[in-house]
């Protein structure tokens, strides 16, 4: 403990670690590419990223359902009477929303 307390009396008053210490703290903290603002960057690509994977799954699902909508008439039909709210000449159509 002795020995430590007399390294750091010696370098602690050094013009060059002083410097150092200067030189560190103005990069982690004032610096336009400082520690701060690179962990945020990094969290900001990493959200960018599960944003990315996301669309990707809903551009898929999106192929998969104008796929199945162009190949099968009566899927057609039920995403139009459901979504769009066709329906035959003969019918009427009641819509109702549940409160949630």
């Amino acid at each position: 403990m002795e020995r430590m307390k007399k390294i750091f009396k010696r370098y602690a008053g050094s013009k060059y670690v002083l410097t150092l210490a200067v030189f560190g703290a103005w990069l982690i903290f004032f610096d336009n590419a400082n520690i701060v603002s690179w962990i945020n960057d990094l969290n900001d690509v990493k959200n960018k990223k599960k944003q990315k994977l996301h669309y990707q799954k809903e551009i898929e699902r999106i192929k998969e359902n104008i796929k199945e909508l162009n190949h099968n008439a009566e899927s057609l039909e039920k995403y139009a009477r459901e979504n769009l709210y066709f329906k035959n000449d003969d019918e009427d159509v009641y819509i109702i929303e549940e409160e949630e």
